[in-house]
């Protein structure tokens, strides 16, 4: 069982338009206005339950609040942190207490330019939205550039209907060439998977949201 730990919400500049937290509520922010009840919080709960890996996420990038990503990395240090995050550009950031850094992306541009993306000495994972543009990759042309994890996400609905319609005109719909790739990469020094529903928390995470409360599932309010 993982934990994923909310940044505080803010206006997002990636504007994904994939992104399946558009729509969602907005808790309150109490890591900013009783950060001490917080960390107790936050404490109370990793000391209470079991989690194997505590994933630093939200409805918004991690990394748009800098002080929250390292406060909390710091106080989970030692543990298995893992950063998901669209931003390509960590050079200021403090990693240290990070094990994985996670990247998603969602054009073949990016792709192409990954290769460059900041890596750790630890766990680099690539997350690739699966968007009809990469559907031209296959087990002969594909390159992990680098990492030494590749995940490929199915796109997910979310409350947003013009999200939704995105998706529709837009989410990858021949996984033959993915499919191959997995295939390839078996028993092999790169660990390649598909996720068909990242969404479905049931016996996988719990989530901690800016409120210091432990959700079951994202929809839950």
């Amino acid at each position: 069982m993982n934990l994923q730990i909310c940044v505080p919400y803010e206006p997002c500049p990636f504007n994904c338009p994939m992104c399946i937290a558009r729509g969602r509520k907005v808790f309150e922010n109490l890591y900013e206005t009783y950060p001490a009840r917080y960390f107790e919080e936050l404490k109370f709960h990793i000391t209470k339950e079991t989690y194997d890996y505590f994933i630093l996420t939200g409805n918004t990038d991690p990394t748009l609040n800098k002080q929250w990503l390292n406060d909390v990395s710091k106080f989970l240090s030692g543990r298995h942190v893992e950063l998901q995050t669209r931003n390509y550009n960590l050079q200021s950031y403090d990693l240290r207490h990070i094990e994985t850094v996670a990247y998603s992306i969602s054009t073949l541009k990016d792709y192409l330019k990954s290769w460059n993306f900041r890596k750790t000495e630890r766990t680099n994972r690539l997350v690739i939205m699966l968007t009809r543009e990469f559907e031209i990759l296959n087990s002969s042309n594909f390159n992990p550039m680098g990492y030494n994890q590749i995940t490929f996400k199915k796109l997910q609905m979310s409350e947003d209907v013009e999200t939704n319609e995105w998706i529709m005109q837009n989410g990858m719909i021949d996984h033959t060439g993915i499919l191959e790739i997995i295939n390839h990469y078996n028993g092999t020094d790169v660990s390649v998977r598909i996720d068909a529903n990242c969404q479905d928390s049931h016996g996988r995470y719990e989530i901690f949201r800016e409120d210091a409360q432990i959700y079951k599932t994202w929809e839950e309010k």
